[in-house]
């Protein structure tokens, strides 16, 4: 049986995976009416990579996150014609990922504040044979 964290990691893994060979497709280089793409594209990676190291690294999320950009457009400017790559790409695509981050760590705070609430009762005190649970 596949476990939460595994199909987690196995989305991750085909979502970066198209986001990297999509990262080779050619396109017009003068089309900067897509200027947003990069972002959007990068706040599920942002969202992901938080989701699989927790809360408390969100951190390293963003890293991996902003490390990714800088790869991909790296990649463009090696292995793409001339004007594939660009800083603000890598700067609206690091946007991306942060947003995913809060994203993630949003849900993931809520998540922990339901099971929180939604625990067994703390016993105050026993009197005679009767528990009296806290409120």
């Amino acid at each position: 049986m596949i476990r939460r964290r595994h199909l987690l990691v196995l989305v991750a893994f085909v979502y970066i995976g198209m986001l990297v060979g999509l990262t080779f497709v050619p396109g017009a280089t003068s089309a900067r009416q897509w200027w947003w793409l990069p972002m959007i594209l990068f706040v599920p990676v942002g969202l992901l990579l938080t989701l699989m190291m927790g809360r408390r690294r969100w951190w390293v999320a963003v890293g991996f996150g902003v490390l990714g950009a800088a790869w991909v457009e790296a990649a463009q400017t090696v292995w793409m014609p001339d004007g594939s790559a660009s800083v603000v790409d890598i700067l609206l695509s690091s946007l991306g990922a942060i947003v995913g981050v809060a994203v993630g760590v949003v849900i993931i705070t809520a998540r922990l504040n339901s099971i929180r609430s939604h625990g067994a009762p703390s016993i105050v005190s026993q009197a005679g044979n009767r528990e009296i649970p806290q409120d």
